[in-house]
């Protein structure tokens, strides 16, 4: 009886871990507001590949893509995958691309109309942006002003 209690106790660990792996693995795009999680087997049509100088993270470069859905900041890794930014709106500074995970930070890059300008990578932490919405569009907006992390320079 013993036996059969404990072999109990561990099948319902095993169920649950197996529940939170699924959770934090194959839901973790849940979370990203303006944007997706792509794998590594994305391959997406670039029109420009940008060189980082700046804050960022090391073996990531930036790409600008066209989507199904437009054009949009693709941050890839060193393996492939990365998140793609596709919240897109334009203004007298350029295109803007944008993501947000709830509760955590804002990201959001600028890029000029001349392609062969410099772009700009902004993020916002959590408590300084606030989510506007403009002709339909929900984006971050900064509550104070930020600098730029990063400009990508193209190649």
């Amino acid at each position: 009886m013993k036996l059969l209690k404990t072999l109990m106790q561990i099948r319902n660990l095993f169920i649950f871990i197996v529940f939170l792996l699924l959770v934090m693995v194959g839901c973790a795009s849940w979370f990203m507001n303006g944007g997706a999680l792509v794998d590594k087997d994305y391959y997406p049509n670039v029109i420009v590949n940008y060189d980082a100088e700046g804050t960022v993270p090391a073996g990531v470069n930036y790409l600008l893509v066209r989507t199904e859905n437009g054009e949009a900041v693709f941050e890839r890794s060193l393996d492939g995958s990365g998140v793609l930014f596709q919240t897109h709106w334009e203004d007298n500074d350029g295109d803007h691309f944008a993501g947000w995970v709830s509760k955590s930070h804002g990201y959001e890059f600028v890029v000029p109309k001349d392609r062969t300008q410099p772009a700009k990578k902004y993020i916002y932490p959590a408590g300084y942006y606030s989510l506007l919405e403009k002709d339909g569009i929900t984006r971050p907006v900064p509550v104070v002003e930020i600098d730029p992390v990063a400009t990508l320079i193209p190649q």
